[in-house]
């Protein structure tokens, strides 16, 4: 699992002006400090970001990074902030992307929206340019109010004990996969957490699975040596506290793949 490092729009590999080795000469290099500029001259402010940490100093200064942008003129939604997310690197291992984000004030908690949902723009490096990147961040402000109409729509949506357990085990295994065979993601981690609509249980699911603190029990195989040539595979269960997503990749991809299982609820 990649670490990450929390940077600013001042720092690398935001600021990385020089192009990796072995990147096609097709590939455009624009630091994602000009294209932060370009998102502010569009509405949004820098709120913060994380880089992956790479093994040498050029892969730092070229890795994947993940900056998170508000904007002033986008109304509180029950007590959440709408953001633009903005997904980029310098070493071709992923596209530009820009796409919601929605952060919630009672638990200093961040998740990133489905971008095919709600509508998203992702772009190759060979045609990357800043006309782009600004129509893409003035869409976002204009198309915010879908992502409003989708937080109200959940708050008001009542999920019973029976779905709301499938929901949060459908979400585990998109982070453990068929390894995972229980954990309590659904207990409160505070007063504003204990409604039992849509949005707050799918909100206290993904806390779990992306921040961990709890016990998971997971599958695991066990080979035993029995005199044969092949041996046997004995399954057996291991608890043990989840530990936090680190890698602001993996948490982002992560953070898209729950909501698009809560949007299945969405209706039920």
């Amino acid at each position: 699992m990649h670490s990450t490092n929390c940077i600013t729009p001042d720092s690398a590999p935001v600021t990385t002006q020089t192009r990796i080795e072995g990147l096609s000469h097709r590939y455009s290099h624009i630091p994602t400090s000009t294209i932060v500029n370009t998102i502010r001259e569009a509405g949004w402010e820098f709120t913060s970001g994380t880089a992956r940490k790479g093994r040498t100093e050029e892969r730092r200064a070229h890795a994947a990074h993940v900056l998170r942008f508000s904007n002033a003129n986008l109304p509180e939604v029950n007590g959440n902030r709408i953001e633009a997310v903005l997904l980029n690197s310098h070493d071709g291992s992923t596209a530009f992307e820009l796409g919601f984000g929605i952060y919630r004030l009672a638990c200093a908690n961040g998740l990133v929206v489905r971008t095919a949902t709600v509508g998203s723009v992702r772009l190759i490096h060979s045609g990357l340019n800043l006309d782009n990147v600004f129509t893409a961040a003035r869409s976002l402000v204009d198309r915010a109010p879908e992502v409003a109409s989708t937080i109200e729509r959940w708050s008001g949506n009542q999920l019973d004990h029976d779905l709301a357990l499938q929901m949060s085990s459908r979400m585990a295994r998109a982070r453990w996969g068929d390894r995972f065979v229980e954990a309590d993601l659904l207990s409160p981690r505070r007063h504003e957490d204990t409604r039992n609509d849509l949005w707050t249980i799918f909100n206290r699911a993904q806390e779990s699975v992306i921040r961990g603190g709890m016990d998971v029990t997971l599958r695991r195989n066990l080979h035993v040596a029995d005199g044969t040539v092949d041996g046997v595979t004995i399954e057996s269960t291991t608890t043990r506290r989840a530990t936090a997503i680190r890698g602001a990749l993996k948490q982002m991809r992560l953070n898209q793949e729950l909501f698009a299982i809560a949007s299945e609820y969405a209706h039920n």
